[in-house]
């Protein structure tokens, strides 16, 4: 017995050294994925030019409504196969895999005619703000896009079984081999064919190497397996049921993250799209740091959730998770209001002014879903997500509506408030109040925690965003970039050593710290010491 019960506690304590490494994989590709953006955008808008790159945006969007059919089954078969690894039900676990496999068949196929049907419609559509070489090329790429998403379908069940298992290193680590592969390779291949086929074409490439190698990984070293038991009607219900909602809420993020950019191309043309998604690039790379983390809860809310039904621990790591989410967030967000006006104009040139707007009108509301983003994972595992796909798919109509009807007066800033306005009802009210009367999780803990976090924010935004206005040195230099976004974080950081860090995070910010060479060290000491 005690044998049992130590086993129990070394397999634990594995279960927490993964997570933890997931944890700082995650931020390591979110920051890589930072940088490359950083570096990629501008350099690509120079090899391949601003329609390129706008066509390239446009059918991104229009083939992210077609990627989102993943969510389908993908959301379900993590959860499904989460929970009977939990209950160590192998049959089970292979008879997830196995029928979502065959299920993956079936919608690559549903994909494939809707692409089939997409790429006229596209043509008629943009008719008259497109030239005929442009929808060609956009042909093409939904062409060579529907081959990757068939990919990406037939992938989701090999990530579900890595994520179950726990193993966030090899995960990450093949996607970071994929985030810096793709950039270098297509502005290698963009010097000899300069236009947004060839990226279309290296995306496909790369990702089919990504999913060779998760695949060769679930099977030869984690020996997943694929065993069809037959037609389980239960299961099968089970993760059609589930996934309803994930599809619901993924349909009405689409719309809000990429009917803009429909709707400006087909008011102003390619070249105001790229005004929006160079603005929505940062947001992206934004999304990704304040998500990064979410993922490695999965099996944990579920442990939590299923075998010990303590919504007062679900609670706590709510906040917590939430706590370390909001620092990402903030420092981000906060550097980008002080410094980001300079970094656009500097970064994506003189014609890229206004998606310095773009980015804060999406960025600001968008940051309570970041926040609070392990919530999600909780209503998943408690099977109570419906709710948020129902309320986001009413908030979607009303977003495309009011953007039909007010792009051609409001511009591409207007389009982009129009759809933070409405995350921040849908994040910042009604899931709140949903979360508290409904999900049962304690929303007052939560906002007080982050309150801890938040009043310094402000007041260190408020002074540095002043302060750098007022600097005497030229505001189109990276020199004074660097100091005035080195001062906001030094100035955040001890202002929240001060007044804002818990006993947990003085000790997380400290041991990053003294990895840093030079100045690294001393600052910790303060920190640890305040």
């Amino acid at each position: 017995m005690k044998h049992t019960e130590h086993t129990a506690e070394e397999l634990a304590a594995q279960a927490a050294v993964q997570r933890k490494r997931g944890v700082l994989v995650s931020y390591l590709y979110t920051a890589a994925q930072l940088v490359v953006g950083f570096v990629y955008v501008p350099l690509l808008l120079g090899t391949i030019g601003r329609d390129e790159y706008g066509l390239y945006q446009l059918v991104g969007s229009i083939m992210a409504y077609v990627v989102s059919i993943n969510s389908l089954l993908a959301a379900g078969v993590g959860r499904f196969y989460s929970m009977y690894k939990a209950d160590g039900d192998e049959l089970h676990m292979e008879s997830t895999l196995a029928i979502a496999k065959r299920l993956y068949w079936i919608v690559s196929a549903v994909a494939v005619a809707i692409v089939a049907i997409l790429i006229p419609a596209m043509r008629a559509v943009y008719a008259s703000s497109f030239t005929v070489p442009q929808l060609n090329e956009c042909s093409i790429m939904l062409a060579v896009l529907a081959a990757n998403t068939v990919v990406t379908f037939n992938n989701a069940v090999n990530i579900a079984a890595i994520n179950a298992h726990e193993r966030f290193v090899f995960l990450k680590g093949t996607q970071l081999l994929t985030l810096v592969a793709q950039p270098a390779i297509v502005l290698l291949m963009t010097k000899f064919f300069p236009n947004a086929v060839t990226i279309t074409l290296v995306v496909f490439m790369m990702n089919v190497l990504c999913a060779t190698l998760q695949r060769v990984y679930a099977q030869g070293f984690l020996h997943v397996k694929y065993t069809f038991h037959g037609w389980d009607r239960e299961l099968v219900h089970g993760l059609v049921k589930f996934s309803g909602a994930i599809v619901m809420v993924t349909v009405a993020d689409r719309i809000f993250w990429n009917s803009g950019q429909l709707i400006i191309g087909y008011y102003y043309g390619a070249g105001v799209v790229a005004l929006y998604s160079v603005g929505f690039s940062i947001v992206s790379a934004y999304m990704s740091a304040g998500q990064a983390i979410n993922g490695v809860f999965f099996q944990r809310v579920s442990e939590l959730f299923h075998h010990d039904h303590d919504l007062e621990a679900l609670s706590r790591l709510f906040a917590k998770v939430g706590r370390v989410a909001f620092l990402t967030c903030s420092i981000i967000l906060g550097g980008f209001i002080v410094i980001g006006q300079d970094f656009m104009l500097i970064w994506a040139g003189p014609s890229f002014g206004a998606s310095y707007w773009v980015t804060l009108a999406l960025m600001i509301p968008i940051t309570i879903d970041l926040t609070q983003n392990l919530g999600l994972t909780i209503l998943q595992v408690m099977d109570k997500y419906y709710f948020r796909g129902v309320v986001y798919l009413a908030l979607a109509a009303v977003s495309i509506a009011l953007t039909l009807a007010l792009a051609p007066v409001v511009g591409v800033v207007g389009v982009a408030a129009i759809n933070g306005m409405c995350m921040l009802i849908g994040n910042g009210l009604v899931m709140n109040w949903y979360y508290a009367r409904r999900a049962g999780l304690d929303i007052r803990l939560f906002w007080r925690e982050i309150a801890g976090l938040g009043v310094p924010f402000l007041c260190v935004l408020a002074v540095c965003t002043v302060g750098y206005r007022l600097l005497p040195m030229p505001h189109d230099s990276l020199l004074t970039m660097a100091v005035g976004g080195t001062v906001y974080l030094v100035l955040y950081l001890i202002v929240l050593a001060r007044f804002g860090f818990n006993d947990y995070e003085l000790g997380l910010v400290s041991s990053v710290l003294e990895r840093v060479p030079g100045v690294g060290p001393r600052l910790a000491g303060k920190i640890s010491h305040r």
